[in-house]
């Protein structure tokens, strides 16, 4: 015990700065999947066959894969068509593209499930397209989308505990990196899992307050 706790102290210095890289991922790829979701949501919505085709397509495909296998083709595989990331933009692009597919489906059956008949109310009294999606279906529908969406947030914190195979120094790389250097890897993973249990603690309980806030004021 006495080995393991002056490891812990030892170590906790880098593994803070562990922590930083992973907020940082967390919070870029998040910011990827909304805006690409948004875009495939209203994509698989359109009446234009062919674009609907292809976001389908990209969402079915992307789904399928772990993302481990969509991080190593990022990393890997786009050198060999002359375009090679850093290993942070290839996670930022991995994840983000992965989530994507999850948060698009979130937001269309939350569009989806506004009445139909609001908006064919509105496009009868001539308001543009984008301005009934504005402010018509998009703030009913975003009471639907939050609780899927906050829980998907949970998920893309784990996740980032792959981008240390490609060299990214995350939390889980200054795990394995300070396994390799004591050779006490169960000790060192253990304080990793203890720090993203605390992550998902402090995030569940933000989110859980937030969305209780936001119910209120809907109320």
């Amino acid at each position: 015990m006495q080995t393991m706790l002056h490891a812990w102290i030892q170590y906790l210095p880098f593994f803070l700065k562990g922590v930083g890289v992973t907020l940082e991922l967390t919070g870029a790829s998040l910011a990827v999947a909304l805006g690409f979701g948004f875009l495939l949501a209203l994509a698989r919505l359109s009446k234009i066959r062919i674009l609907e085709g292809f976001a389908t397509a990209f969402v079915e495909i992307i789904r399928a894969i772990p993302v481990l296998i969509i991080l190593f083709w990022v990393y890997y595989g786009l050198p060999q068509f002359g375009v090679k990331l850093p290993g942070p933009l290839a996670a930022i692009v991995s994840l983000g593209a992965f989530y994507a597919t999850l948060y698009g489906e979130i937001f269309r059956g939350g569009i989806l499930g506004v009445d139909r008949g609001q908006r064919e109310a509105a496009q009868a009294l001539g308001m543009p397209s984008g301005t009934v999606m504005r402010k018509i279906i998009l703030p009913q529908a975003f009471f639907a989308i939050l609780p899927p969406s906050t829980n998907q947030l949970s998920n893309l914190i784990k996740d980032t505990s792959l981008v240390f195979t490609i060299g990214v120094a995350d939390l889980m790389f200054q795990a394995n990196a300070a396994s390799a250097n004591n050779f006490l890897p169960l000790d060192m993973l253990l304080l990793a899992g203890i720090i993203y249990f605390i992550f998902y603690l402090v995030l569940s309980k933000l989110l859980a307050r937030w969305e209780l806030n936001v119910q209120r004021r809907r109320g």
